[in-house]
């Protein structure tokens, strides 16, 4: 069954949640402050299919808890549901990691919805690892033969842009902060690392955009990060 981690010092909102949530079909284990949740996540390993975060908890923070998350590289999709409704909050949110960010009051519906898309991409990304060969447009990648064709004309990449590339094709659709990127491909959390991430993807913008200048599947997302899209598309 699917594993709900739900972190939410609201009795009330817990409650409810939980109790939908488990006639959803889901498993929900429910943490009522940070320690308890970090505890949970880093200590006892226990793994999750989905984190349902609060910000504002008890001795340790929504917005600490998942940066530790990523910094651990544990990319569990985390969906933010807070009363911080400011966009520098949700902002931040997204910087740090969380997939998804849902202020209070919310709609059930709208949280119910939110958590299947999650859950769906997360198959999805699962799938997409076990696949050593991608395509999009006209590129053909072989992540195990290290071998990329652009129109059937072979292209040499680097091991950092092809690991960059794997991770782009790996999470198609979704955001990914710089922070992330810089986690997963270099393995490294220095921020003033981050503009290496900028130079990389213009690399991929070169190989692959038919334009750089006003990309078809390499999109900047404004103060978060970047979005992979396999099919050409604006955004």
């Amino acid at each position: 069954m699917t594993q709900v981690l739900l972190v939410e010092d609201d009795a009330h909102i817990a409650n409810g949640l939980k109790f939908n949530l488990e006639m959803e079909g889901y498993t929900v284990t429910h943490m009522l402050d940070g320690f308890q949740a970090r505890d949970v996540l880093f200590q006892e390993r226990r793994a999750f299919d989905l984190i349902i975060l609060d910000i504002m908890l008890p001795h340790l923070s929504g917005f600490d808890l998942c940066h530790a998350l990523r910094r651990s590289h544990n990319y569990t999709p985390v969906l933010m549901l807070t009363a911080k409704n400011f966009e520098k909050d949700k902002i931040k949110g997204l910087q740090l990691g969380a997939d998804e960010y849902i202020t209070k009051p919310f709609s059930l519906e709208e949280v119910l919805t939110r958590i299947e898309v999650l859950l769906r991409r997360q198959a999805w990304q699962k799938q997409a690892h076990a696949v050593s060969e991608y395509h999009f447009g006209q590129v053909a990648v072989n992540f195990e033969r290290f071998t990329v064709e652009m129109a059937g004309e072979s292209l040499r990449l680097t091991p950092l842009e092809l690991r960059l590339l794997k991770v782009f094709a790996e999470n198609e659709g979704r955001v990914l902060s710089r922070e992330e990127l810089l986690n997963q491909v270099w393995d490294i959390q220095d921020v003033g690392s981050l503009r290496t991430v900028d130079n990389f993807v213009m690399r991929l913008r070169r190989y692959f955009e038919v334009d750089p200048a006003h990309p078809c599947h390499f999109h900047a997302v404004r103060g978060v990060g970047y979005k992979f899209t396999q099919a050409p598309t604006s955004l």
